[in-house]
């Protein structure tokens, strides 16, 4: 059943993730991380860190449960950034803005000033989309995990792992790179068909789930 949030409620969400900073705790263990290391690999790693230092307690109450959700949502963006930010530029951010969401403040900090509202828009719909998609690998990863009754942080860092798989979340970033083999249209045709006809895994093509296409897709064009 869906939940209806109030003005309040909503106002407080806003003040939570436009300000993640005050969760940002570890900021030394992220500046260790080399620019080599995958984007996928900080947030998990940063997870586990906060789950060391800010540690669930042991009887798993909800509103604690709860609370770490808001930390992790607000925290992530900022751990992905500051490290990028250092690692690439030698630069250690501010991560506080005055954005009221998680895309906007993503954006904000990845160029350095406030982003425009169309890309906000656009930020905020793949993520809802990504949010709504169903009963996924790193989804199910999280619950096996939280079924063992360990902490918080351990399913969110197992799960992370799992989104990291390129027949998962990776999957993108391997589309990516297929994409650039090709230098038209019709040479990269040819080449999928051949590959598809020798039955080769190729990412993009032969989803168990979605068939024809991914429904997603029309949205977020």
């Amino acid at each position: 059943m869906s939940e209806t949030f109030t003005e309040d409620q909503i106002d407080a969400g806003r003040r939570l993730f436009g300000g993640p900073s005050r969760f940002l705790l570890g900021v030394a263990k992220l500046e260790q991380l080399p620019p080599s290391a995958h984007p996928m690999d900080v947030m998990r790693t940063g997870v586990s860190v906060l789950g060391c230092l800010s540690p669930e307690k042991d009887d798993h109450n909800h509103p604690g449960a709860r609370d770490i959700a808001d930390k992790l949502m607000a925290s992530l963006g900022s751990m992905l950034l500051y490290w990028y930010h250092f690692a690439y530029n030698g630069n250690c951010i501010d991560v506080e803005t005055d954005d009221d969401s998680i895309g906007g403040h993503f954006l904000h900090l990845l160029h350095g000033e406030k982003p425009r509202d169309s890309w906000v828009r656009a930020m905020h719909t793949s993520l809802i989309l990504y949010a709504e998609h169903e009963f996924n690998a790193s989804t199910f990863t999280a619950r096996v995990i939280a079924g063992t009754a360990t902490d918080f942080h351990s399913a969110i860092t197992g799960a992370i792992g799992a989104l990291r798989g390129p027949k998962h979340g990776g999957a993108n970033e391997v589309a990516y790179e297929i994409q650039q083999r090709y230098a038209s249209t019709d040479q990269a045709e040819a080449d999928i068909r051949e590959r598809i006809a020798r039955k080769e895994i190729v990412i993009g093509f032969g989803h168990p789930v979605y068939t024809v296409s991914d429904p997603r897709n029309k949205v977020i064009n």
